[in-house]
């Protein structure tokens, strides 16, 4: 038979949504409401105040106890951070640190304060975390990231790093990369007061292989490492919603269309069931933390964490939000020879704005950072209009080699230590975590270190430009080209590109409508079968 009890369901000045009896106040001192359907506000200036003085007061409510229930444990795990998807089987609670607002069982939540109320105003940190049984078998499946505690062997650590420094050139690169954020190095610059601390920072290299795809990892991978691959990173994507489909099109187009291993970095709780590891056997699924939300930095940053712990000599990064195309694998050879030892940086893609015309631009009302908020990261390279930058602004879906991972872990470790450039006679300073997103993080670096190379347009701004590619004529001479009419695809730009930039047809970017990306796949899949 089932029984009562009486189970917590928010603190103090937040709100609980209760089926069952209401009970609000201390053990000793509380008063019980009767059920409605109207969440309540556990505030004393709302039901009164049980329990003078006492900060401790919460709301709790009445619900059924199951002896399988009142027996099993239950550990909550992060779930979604804010502005994403939350799908558990248990309770979910949104906020931060002491201040949530505990929901009932039931259908995934977006974690909004427009949906859900804000019980932390102003944190930006807050997110939703699951109550999950712990002999469940969903428990099971969850990443060892976000679990309290796991014994799951990293295959990617401060410690296995360390191990290797001495090893192979590209060992040695990923250590350099590595070895501010693992250690306190004496000579770098002081870091600021939205550092994070020494041990979560250590943790940011961490890495697992995802249930499932430990077969797939050990037939691709070799003494940890990838020689070439596509790397992606994608946060909570639960199974059968918008973003797990989207991120199959990614997996199928490298499938269809290249011979290189496709590596997805997941910073979510559980791996969607549409990537199989049987059907997708270039596919390796590894797990890595969120970012500690007491130190808020926005999401798109772990685009950074991803290059470090893929662990990949030639990379093509890939936003979970493209596709790739028939003869992308001719990209990783360019990659190869333009990163290099006397070039060691990542090389992005022209962007189709150019400099004058982004937001975070120096304009009569000033730059805007793509939150929002006023920016003045562009005051550091520019004066009166004028700018002295290396590069035309890039769209932030680099290449790769190893000999970059030295330039992509310094800058994430400037972020994250909340470290500032310092001024010049000539330039003002600028503190690292102004840059608001990876893409400026990406460009601003190339300026710093004076970047110079720069790709054409691989990347195209929407899947529907693959209709021209489609539908062109081919030009009958001995070397076939596509024909097409009119102005350069990038607009052209005074300094960089005075006549234009091409598109050239590698990946797709704005993937947003996973059925559209499945219909231009199934098209080119059909192209290249009837050339074959």
């Amino acid at each position: 038979p089932t029984r009562r009890a009486w189970q917590l369901c928010a603190q103090q000045f937040e709100v609980c949504p209760c089926e069952g009896r209401m009970r609000w106040g201390t053990p000793s001192r509380h008063q019980i409401f009767e059920a409605r359907a109207e969440p309540w506000k556990c505030d004393f200036t709302v039901l009164g105040d049980p329990a003078p003085g006492d900060p401790s007061k919460v709301c709790e409510c009445e619900m059924e106890e199951t002896p399988s229930l009142a027996t099993s444990r239950t550990e909550w795990v992060y779930c979604a951070s804010q502005f994403m998807l939350c799908d558990c089987p248990g309770r979910i609670r949104w906020g931060i640190k002491t201040k949530w607002t505990t929901f009932p069982k039931g259908p995934a939540l977006s974690c909004t304060t427009n949906k859900l109320g804000d019980p932390a105003p102003g944190d930006a940190g807050k997110h939703c975390q699951c109550e999950v049984e712990i002999d469940s078998a969903f428990y099971a499946k969850i990443s060892p990231a976000v679990k309290q505690l796991d014994e799951t062997p990293k295959v990617v650590s401060c410690d296995i790093l360390l191990a290797a420094k001495d090893g192979e050139l590209w060992d040695q690169k990923l250590w350099k990369a590595v070895e501010g954020i693992c250690t306190k190095m004496p000579n770098i610059p002081k870091h600021g007061k939205g550092t994070l601390q020494q041990e979560p920072l250590r943790l940011m290299v961490d890495a697992w292989i995802s249930k499932g795809f430990e077969e797939n990892y050990a037939n691709l991978y070799e003494n940890g490492w990838l020689e070439e691959a596509f790397v992606n990173f994608i946060g909570p994507a639960p199974s059968g919603t918008k973003w797990a489909k989207i991120n199959e099109q990614l997996i199928r187009s490298v499938h269809l269309f290249s011979s290189r291993p496709v590596v997805v970095v997941h910073f979510g709780m559980a791996t969607p069931s549409e990537w199989d590891p049987s059907q997708y056997p270039r596919l390796v699924v590894l797990h890595a933390a969120p970012f500690p939300p007491e130190f808020f930095r926005r999401f798109d940053l772990n685009k950074y964490r991803s290059f470090l712990v893929a662990r990949v000599k030639t990379g093509i990064q890939l936003d979970s939000d493209q596709f790739v195309a028939p003869g992308v694998d001719e990209l990783f050879q360019l990659a190869k020879r333009e990163g290099s030892e006397t070039y060691p940086l990542p090389i992005l893609p022209v962007h189709f704005m150019r400099n004058e015309e982004l937001p975070m631009f120096p304009s009569v009302k000033g730059g805007f950072t793509m939150s929002g908020g006023v920016s003045h990261v562009f005051d550091r390279y520019c004066k009166h209009g004028i700018c002295n930058v290396s590069t035309r602004w890039g769209h932030a879906h680099p290449t790769w080699t190893f000999w970059a991972l030295p330039f992509l872990g310094t800058w994430i470790r400037r972020h994250l230590r909340d470290e500032t450039l310092p001024a010049s006679a000539k330039v003002p300073a600028l503190r690292v975590t102004d840059i608001d997103v990876d893409e400026d993080l990406l460009n601003i670096g190339t300026w710093e270190e004076r970047g110079h190379k720069q790709w054409c347009k691989f990347d195209v701004m929407d899947p529907s430009e693959f209709h021209k590619l489609l539908s062109a004529k081919i030009d009958r001479d001995s070397e076939p080209r596509c024909r097409v009419r009119g102005p350069p695809p990038i607009v052209a730009d005074n300094v960089f590109h005075p006549e234009g930039a091409a598109l050239v047809f590698y990946t797709a970017h704005h993937a947003v409508q996973p059925e559209v990306s499945a219909g231009i796949i199934d098209e080119l899949q059909k192209k290249q079968k009837k050339k074959e």
